[in-house]
């Protein structure tokens, strides 16, 4: 019901996510891609669509057993890198300026602080304490539910 709101108010849902299970061999690009899929099945059995689902399959540390060597780089795309965005933007026309970041975790907000984007810290999860990064989000919110609110009412705002 969440993700019906947000795009029924115009937003356009998109999923960017650092998979370094891929790069440690703990799972393949097809078995991360069946994951996402049902994530996908599942919601539109809710009427709920993504628009994209955006992955860095990489992971900069090595000496994990069965790990993937070429994806063991430090790269632009793992968050808090911005070019998973930046990439959604240009595949989708995605407007930056007017764009959101829901998080849990503070590489999610330091990526939204780097791009530019307001930031909204949900509570479930890692709930940001995780403590990787110093950002601070631009509002803290209990959940999903909760930061859809945060958002629609920021849109609400500004069109007085």
């Amino acid at each position: 019901a969440t993700l019906r709101a947000l795009r029924q108010a115009g937003y356009r849902l998109v999923v960017l996510t650092n998979q370094p299970v891929i790069a440690r061999g703990e799972a393949t690009e097809r078995e991360v891609a069946a994951i996402h899929r049902r994530l996908e099945w599942e919601l539109g059995k809710e009427g709920a669509y993504l628009d994209a689902i955006y992955i860095c399959p990489h992971h900069p540390d090595r000496g994990f057993p069965g790990e993937r060597a070429e994806l063991k780089i430090p790269c632009e795309c793992r968050k808090p890198g911005t070019k998973l965005f930046e990439q959604a933007c240009h595949d989708l026309g995605i407007d930056a300026a007017n764009s959101w970041m829901i998080g849990d975790q503070s590489r999610d907000i330091e990526m939204a602080r780097r791009a530019g984007l307001q930031s909204v810290l949900v509570q479930t999860g890692a709930a940001g304490r995780d403590g990787q990064f110093s950002a601070s989000p631009d509002h803290i919110a209990e959940d999903l539910v909760a930061a859809a609110a945060v958002i629609v009412q920021s849109r609400q705002t500004k069109a007085l």
